[in-house]
């Protein structure tokens, strides 16, 4: 019985020590400029994009821009938009809640420098895949900042 507890015991803190650290580093993120930011949290966007692409079964390699924006607005058409204007692809979602898991499964704060570093390396991750080239995806509006909506700019390299 007594093993049971202390099984419980740590399996409850171990939880809340991940979520309580996850706090804490983000929270550090405060502390930094933006550029640290970005690089800090970059793996932890493409590592989201990854986990993302592997949940639908999506190879954004196997797809050429215009078919892959074609497929991605198939998904939630009433919260996602995307176009592309010159070189530039335009991401806009309209979502009633911040769509990051660790956001709304209450783990972290939804905050402008978690949404402009971490969301950016997701976007740049799956458009790399997708172009095969260089991408910068640069956020225009958001939730964060009190917009009703998240609009990206995801920049192709020539």
């Amino acid at each position: 019985m007594v093993t049971i507890l202390v099984e419980k015991w740590r399996d409850e803190a171990y939880e809340r020590l991940q979520h309580e650290w996850i706090r804490g580093v983000l929270a550090g993120l405060n502390e930094v400029d933006e550029e640290t930011s970005k690089k800090i949290l970059k793996n932890c966007g493409e590592a989201c994009a990854k986990i993302w692409l592997d949940s639908y079964g999506y190879d954004p390699a196997s797809y050429d821009l215009s078919s892959w924006i074609r497929l991605i607005q198939q998904l939630d058409p009433e919260v996602r938009s995307i176009s592309i204007v010159g070189n530039n692809v335009i991401y806009e979602l309209k979502p009633k809640e911040c769509l990051c898991p660790l956001v709304s499964g209450n783990v972290v704060k939804l905050t402008s420098k978690l949404c402009l570093s971490c969301s950016t390396s997701f976007f740049e991750y799956i458009f790399k895949k997708v172009t095969k080239k260089t991408v910068k995806a640069k956020v225009m509006e958001s939730l964060a900042t009190g917009a009703n909506k998240c609009v990206f700019q995801i920049q192709i390299q020539a």
